[in-house]
């Protein structure tokens, strides 16, 4: 056999086993994720670690990923352009499960595929209620909700109250918003949740990131608290329309804030905060990664799955912002955050 034929049927092997690995895949039930933010986005990058500790064993399934990078751009024309290159990509990559996480997967994208039996959607991230997408009875769509963990935050509070020396008996506490949509969902849940024996003022939203320094700056008229979750949406100025970096916002805030500062995200402290509690991003998407595993293994629709709530949450600290307020926790609070490697110290 001469070395041209040699290397023909070699040629001809290769060619055959990658025609053969690309039908293979093909054939394989597809997972489509599609996230409302971008991928370094730290809720996002979290839900995504949970969504991989699922996925990480689909040797059966293929796996794509689409970001629609709606937190850095937020503007109209933005949302127009992303909720169609989502859909796009939906329609090539025609998945068996769409798991959508965040509103802004739902409203821009995942919602047009209601009652498309081809296509079974899981949501993850909704901060609000599902009716305005059509998922409250539509027989192709299950999800977890995202709800802030309020009643930890709660026992957060009295916790540091009573490890003072000279505990108030009924702290009040306020909540500092940004002009974001979600903070606007979200704003309802947490102005109507009983706060008792705790006093709460209510919610205020900043426009502007000077507006917002004027509210953090009066938080010591009738506040002992001020809890916030996001800050994202915060223009420099009036006539300043880009939003200040995150981090810039945060440090800001835990530097100059005459009362405790308490987020309820737990992405807050890595921005520069000293304690957070909430929702467990690790079980946005661990949950809705069983969910979409069960869709497929037991060949079911989406809707003969019950939408769920979340349950965990995550606690986050930095060690030394929270010794410069000179507040102290039980060593269970460090514990837990440095398990879930949300702990900053030494």
């Amino acid at each position: 056999m001469t070395d041209r034929v040699v290397k023909l049927l070699a040629a001809l092997f290769m060619v055959g086993f990658l025609v053969a690995a690309v039908a293979f895949n093909a054939s394989k039930p597809r997972v489509m994720i599609l996230h409302s933010y971008h991928p370094d986005y730290p809720w996002t990058r979290d839900v995504d670690i949970g969504i991989q500790r699922v996925a990480d064993a689909w040797n059966d399934f293929a796996v794509s990923w689409y970001y629609m990078d709606t937190k850095k751009h937020a503007d109209k024309a933005w949302l127009e352009h992303a909720g169609k290159g989502a859909r796009r990509a939906i329609e090539r990559t025609k998945p068996h499960v769409l798991i959508a996480v965040d509103d802004l997967a739902q409203s821009l994208a995942a919602r047009h595929y209601v009652g498309d039996s081809s296509i079974n959607i899981v949501f993850a991230g909704v901060n609000g209620y599902v009716e305005p997408y059509g998922y409250d009875d539509a027989e192709n769509v299950t999800g977890i909700f995202e709800r802030k963990p309020l009643r930890a935050v709660k026992e957060l509070i009295q916790t540091l109250e009573n490890e003072k020396d000279e505990p108030v008996k009924s702290p009040r506490l306020r909540y500092l918003v940004d002009p974001s949509p979600s903070m606007e969902r979200d704003r309802g849940f947490v102005d109507a949740y009983d706060w008792s024996p705790l006093e709460y003022s209510g919610s205020v939203r900043a426009e502007t990131f000077e507006a917002w320094k004027q509210m953090v700056l009066g938080g010591d008229s009738g506040s002992d608290y001020l809890l916030l979750a996001n800050y994202r949406k915060l223009p420099r100025s009036a006539d300043k329309s880009e939003f200040v970096p995150a981090q810039e916002i945060m440090s800001w805030t835990e530097e100059n804030s005459p009362i405790p500062v308490i987020g309820v995200n737990v992405f807050n402290v890595e921005d520069g905060g000293a304690i957070a509690v909430g929702a467990s991003p690790f079980e946005q998407g661990s949950q809705a990664a069983r969910m979409a595993e069960r869709i497929l293994e037991m060949e079911q629709q989406a809707g003969q799955m019950p939408m769920v709530y979340n349950r965990q949450y995550v606690v986050a600290i930095n060690h030394q912002a929270l010794e410069r307020r000179g507040l102290r926790l039980p060593q269970v609070y460090e514990t837990f955050a440095r398990t879930t490697a949300t702990y900053i110290g030494e």
